[in-house]
Order: C-alpha cells, then sequence, then structure tokens
C-alpha cells in the first residue's frame, strides 16, 4: 500500500450519502498513513428541486467547514472539504469562475493542512475536474481517473462530458475502470487502464451467529427478501410493487435512503421501508435475508452498474437475484454464483422460489463467500495502490532526468 503520500481526493459522492467505494478507499488510504483531503461531489449537472435536500446539506457542511478553516476531519488522515461552486458545464465565464472559487478554496485547504498532493485522483469526469487537475498537476504529481460508472447518461450536455472525460483520461498516469465495457472506452486514450468493480470489506461483512437481528426485523413473518441501497431512479419501482403484491405472505424489507416518490409501494403492508443505516449495521440487516435481491431497470445507465451490494450479500452467504444488467452478466459468467434474470415479476419470483430452496446449503453459502472474498477492500486496493506508486516512480524518475 502507497503511504506519505498526501492525496487530493474528488469524489463523485457525498461523504454522508450511502456508503461506497469512494469512503472506503479514502478511509484505508487514510489508515496506511497517506493524509487524503476528500472533497465532495461537485456534481455533474445543475441541481434539480428533487436535489434541494442534498443543496441544503451540502450549505450547511461547506459552513462547518469554513468555520474550521475550510476543511475538517471525518476519519483518521482523512479530511473534507464541501466546496461551494457553480454547476459544471456551464458558458466560459461560470467555468473561468468555478476555475477561480475551486481552486482557491482548495488551496486554502490544502496549505491550512500542510499539503503537497503527489496524488490527484478524481472520481468525476467533468470540466471542473479537468481544469483543477490541470492547475494542481505538477511534474512528480500522479493522476487517477477511477470512472465507476457512465456520466454521460446523468449530464443534459453528453458531448461536453464525454470531451473533458477524454482530456481527463489523456492526462491521467493511470486510469481505473469498474467494468470491461467503461474500460474498453478508454483504452484508445492511454494505455494504462486497469479493471477494478467496487470491492467488499470483508472483515466487517461476515456472518456473525451470535449477533441479535435488528428489533425491526426479527418480529417480520418469513421468508424475507430484502434489499440494501438508495431506492433511485436505477431500481424498478413497478417491478418492486408487482413482486410484493406477487406474493403477499413475504416480507419485502428496503433498506437505504428514498430518493424518490415511491407511489403503492409504500403503502403495501408486506413492504417494510428501514430507512439508511449506519454502514457498521449492514451486516446484521443483511444476516436476516433469506434471499437478497438487485431489483435495477434496464436502462442505459443502468448498463455499467456493478453494484457494490453483490459482494456484500454474497459476504453474507446470501443467495443473490439480480436483474440481468450487462455488467452483472458478466460477473456471473466468471463466478457463476447468483442468479439474473429479467425485469419480470414471473421470472423474478420464480428465481427467489429456487433460491430459497438452496439459501441455507452450506457448500452455497461457501462458495459465495469465496466469490466475495476474492473482492476483498484489502486485496483490491494493494493491487491499485500498486499501479498507483508505479506512476509516483516514473514521475520521480522523469522530474530528476529534467
Amino acid at each position: 500500500m502507497i503511504s506519505g503520500h498526501d492525496i487530493l481526493y474528488l469524489s463523485s459522492i457525498d461523504w454522508t450519502f450511502l456508503w461506497q467505494g469512494p469512503q472506503e478507499i479514502a478511509v484505508r488510504l487514510g489508515a496506511a498513513g497517506n493524509r487524503v483531503l476528500y472533497v465532495e461531489n461537485t456534481g455533474v449537472r445543475a441541481p434539480r428541486l428533487s436535489d434541494a435536500r442534498r443543496v441544503a446539506r451540502r450549505i450547511a457542511t461547506w459552513a462547518q467547514s469554513a468555520r474550521a478553516g475550510g476543511e475538517r476531519t471525518v476519519a483518521p488522515n482523512v479530511h473534507l472539504c464541501s466546496p461551494l461552486i457553480l454547476p459544471p458545464f456551464g458558458p466560459p465565464w461560470q467555468r473561468s469562475l468555478n476555475r477561480r472559487l475551486l481552486a482557491r478554496e482548495l488551496r486554502g485547504a490544502l496549505h491550512g493542512l500542510g499539503f503537497q498532493p503527489s496524488v490527484i485522483w478524481t472520481y468525476l469526469p467533468t470540466d471542473t475536474a479537468q481544469d483543477l487537475a490541470a492547475q494542481l498537476d505538477a511534474p512528480q504529481t500522479a493522476v487517477v481517473y477511477y470512472c465507476v460508472t457512465d456520466f454521460r447518461h446523468f449530464a443534459p450536455q453528453a458531448d461536453r462530458l464525454a470531451g473533458s472525460e477524454r482530456a481527463i483520461a489523456t492526462r491521467s498516469d493511470v486510469v481505473f475502470a469498474s467494468c470491461d465495457e467503461l474500460a474498453a472506452r478508454f483504452a484508445p486514450w492511454n494505455a494504462n487502464v486497469h479493471i477494478f468493480p467496487f470491492g467488499v470489506d470483508l472483515a466487517l461483512f461476515t456472518p456473525d451467529e451470535s449477533a441479535p437481528a435488528p428489533p425491526r426485523l426479527s418480529s417480520l413473518p418469513r421468508p424475507i427478501i430484502g434489499y440494501v441501497g438508495a431506492l433511485e431512479r436505477a431500481v424498478d419501482l413497478d417491478l418492486l410493487v408487482t413482486l410484493a403484491r406477487g406474493r403477499p405472505q413475504w416480507s419485502w424489507v428496503y433498506i437505504g435512503a428514498v430518493m424518490r416518490d415511491l407511489g403503492p409501494l409504500a403503502s403495501l403492508p408486506n413492504v417494510h421501508l428501514l430507512g439508511q443505516q449506519p454502514h457498521q449495521q449492514l451486516p446484521r440487516h443483511i444476516a436476516q435475508f433469506d434471499v437478497a435481491i438487485v431489483p435495477y431497470a434496464r436502462s442505459r445507465s443502468n448498463e455499467t452498474v456493478v453494484p457494490t451490494k453483490i459482494n456484500e450479500y454474497l459476504a453474507m452467504g446470501k443467495p443473490v437475484v439480480s436483474t440481468d444488467l450487462p455488467a452483472v452478466r458478466a460477473f456471473n459468467a466468471r463466478h457463476q454464483v447468483l442468479t439474473t434474470v429479467p425485469p419480470e415479476s414471473h421470472s423474478f419470483l420464480a428465481a427467489i422460489d429456487a433460491a430459497l430452496s438452496a439459501a441455507r446449503d452450506p457448500a452455497a453459502i461457501q462458495r459465495r463467500r469465496q466469490v466475495a472474498a476474492a473482492a476483498d477492500w484489502g486485496t483490491r486496493l494493494e493491487q491499485m495502490s500498486a499501479l498507483v506508486e508505479t506512476q509516483l516512480n516514473a514521475r520521480a524518475a522523469r522530474a530528476r532526468v529534467d
């Protein structure tokens, strides 16, 4: 693992959002002896009315950070910066203003921390991230781009985003991609592209028979069919309603932030919405599932998604039924450890019925955990870190020659 580096870390999600790869990696980099300035999501589009709560939270965290001198510590060696800037891909004056605002805010935070970034690690392919990387790039600074989704499907100005993403990928010393399709896109622009789907904290997601069931799950009728993740547009809401109505005797449990109008789903008596839970508590909840599901809709924006929750489910030994997204099919082609079906209630319910019959099979449980173990964050980040260290060494060697 790299150690002793200052890392400017441009995340695509806010720190307090559903715990995912960006937070996990930042914490592990900090624990390894690096110092990380975690910059919360600066967005790929203008905020909508539905983003009002997130915007209000950003203003509050920005104010809190401002009182602390521009940043605040959220984990050992991990410092949070919550900038307020205009949306990306605006007119030239807006881009210029963003360039000055963000650079000034980050330079202030970096100065206050005594940071001299040797790594710029970005998840965002926006013109804002592109400009910042250009401003702060230095002869001995390695640039890392980690692409975990196809942002073109989320940005109104997809052509401009594609252009800035190409610029960032070309500038980067190493590119990480979460699936084969994304990696293939970057190959013409960068010869150093590697595939790393999000991993799993195997030490956390380990079955513990002695752990008590969460109170809200302990008395539910069996079987419990469970989902962990934000209830957002990626989820096939119509499918969820049909599933719950098709098996009214089952308990359907959803754990995660509600980010859309759930319509009739919320009123069904066998549907239980537990909201977002602390990451450390998720294993206790998943342990109560009889079958875990990934009920994502078929859409262009979901084609490159490799849900983090899959390895978390498998690490807990749970059978998994997922809609047949391309990246999930590719995952299953390698491992043959879950069931993928079309987003149709008949197929989905039949797959759950089959999964229930093998849910407690010891050999199947062991196989699921073996697959998850290959994605343990400890191993995965060591591999990524080695690639970054190679680029840091190469940068240092070139700087000595120059």
